[in-house]
Order: structure tokens, then sequence, then C-alpha cells
């Protein structure tokens, strides 16, 4: 990544960490929004396929039962989810998934990026920079998780949107942004 860019002069809050590290971390999320009143993240992928609702489908009873099995095993409840899928003209998709902030992990986080490696392996769209070392890997997990947990116990007030762009990431106040 070449860097992290935001408005000058605001504070990078908790929301604003949260959204980067995730999208260094992850390359197969296009997009992340915050939205503090509903306490939710809506991570979008962009698949090259036009998915059809038999393969949405699929991909979400998959889904659903992994991440009911991991709360289970978590002892806790699985919160809300989300999962809607728009289809472009160019045959994109675009896979969103929206969770609640107070019942997210990132074990939650892992898993579902995982299932969509597997699910649409050699579909997603990627802006990777392949340089990241499994260390480094591991301690960006580590602060996620640290960054998830903090963020379920502060107010934060910005409507955020995050995403990559030729190999930096964005992070922008949906309130500003024309609509």
């Amino acid at each position: 990544m070449k860097g992290i860019f935001w408005k000058e002069g605001e504070s990078f809050s908790n929301s604003m960490s949260l959204i980067a590290f995730l999208l260094v971390r992850y390359p197969e999320i296009g997009s992340i929004r915050f939205d503090p009143t509903k306490k939710t993240l809506q991570f979008t992928f962009v698949l090259l396929k036009f998915l059809s609702d038999e393969e949405l489908k699929q991909f979400e009873e998959k889904l659903l039962l992994s991440l009911n099995s991991i709360s289970v095993l978590q002892e806790r409840e699985l919160g809300k989810i989300e999962l809607q899928c728009t289809v472009e003209e160019g045959g994109l998709s675009f896979l969103e998934i929206t969770r609640d902030i107070g019942s997210l992990t990132q074990d939650e986080i892992a898993l579902m990026i995982g299932l969509i490696q597997q699910f649409f392996e050699g579909m997603i769209l990627l802006d990777q920079d392949d340089t990241v070392q499994e260390e480094e890997m591991a301690l960006q997990e580590e602060m996620i998780e640290h960054m998830l947990e903090d963020l379920k116990d502060s107010r934060q007030e910005k409507r955020l949107i995050g995403f990559r762009e030729e190999g930096r990431v964005m992070i922008f106040n949906r309130a500003n942004l024309p609509k």
C-alpha cells in the first residue's frame, strides 16, 4: 500500500483505523461502509462475473451455516447479518455483507473472507500488495480485533466509507460526500 489518506485536520478515529486496517489486511474487500447510527459495517466485494440468484443463495447458505457454527463454538449470539447482490451490465457483481459491530469478531471476518476466496476463486477483483509478510498479517489481525473491541465501547458519529484506489486506502466521511 502506498498510503492511507483522510481529510486534513480530522482526527483518525477508531472507526477510521479499523476500516484502514481491514482494507490493508484483506485485499478481497472492495469497500467498507461504517454506519454509526445502525452500528454496522458493510463489506463490499467486487466479483468479475454475473452472479445468479442460485449462486447467491448457495453462498448465503454456506456463509450463514459457517457463521452460526463459529458463534456457537464461541458461545455468543451471531447478531445481524444481511446479504445483498447488485449485478451491473458489464458482468460485474457487487456482493454486500452487512454485519452489526456488537457481535462481529476478527475470526468471523477471516472466516467470511476465506469463504469468499473459496466460493469465488479467481473471480474477485483485487488491488493487492504482495509484499505483506505472514508475521505482519498476524499483527494486523490482532490490531483489527483490538479496534473492533474499542469500537464496540466507543461512540462514533461519522458515517465513513473506505476503499482502495491504485494501491492507496482512501477513507471519506460520507456526510461530506455529494449524494
